[in-house]
């Protein structure tokens, strides 16, 4: 029979097996029988699919923002190169009279497309961050 590495075990059943083989063997109480069961094999993990998600609460702010700096910007734009454009009127005393709407125009640009990049970076950074769960 097996000899085992350690004390037996005194009351009969399965056991791991004393020699150190993956699996269960039989005591019977006194012995080691020649009864084995392996180990089970375990089955192969397969990856669970990863599903793309986007943070979509700032993907909207993103937007919004984009076209809450978009829509006033061409409207300042517009209603400069409409007042520039105006017969009768001396360019240089319009390009004064509107340069006020340009830098407007400009100022609300940048600091609305800056709200936009960091809108859009905590949904692009939010949504990366839910992948690697």
């Amino acid at each position: 029979m097996i000899t085992p590495n350690a004390l037996p075990p005194a009351l009969p059943g399965w056991y791991p097996d004393p020699t150190g083989v993956p699996g269960h063997r039989y005591h019977d109480g006194q012995v080691w029988t020649a009864h084995f069961t392996p180990a089970p094999q375990q089955p192969l993990q397969q990856p669970a699919e990863r599903r793309f998600t986007i943070h979509y609460g700032f993907a909207l702010l993103a937007v919004f923002s984009l076209i809450g700096t978009l829509v006033p910007s061409i409207f300042w734009f517009v209603a400069v190169g409409g007042g520039a454009s105006e017969p009768g009127t001396d360019p240089h005393v319009a390009a004064g009279t509107v340069g006020f709407g340009t830098v407007l125009g400009v100022i609300w640009l940048l600091w609305g497309g800056m709200w936009t990049l960091v809108w859009t970076a905590f949904a692009i950074q939010h949504t990366l961050k839910g992948r690697r769960r």
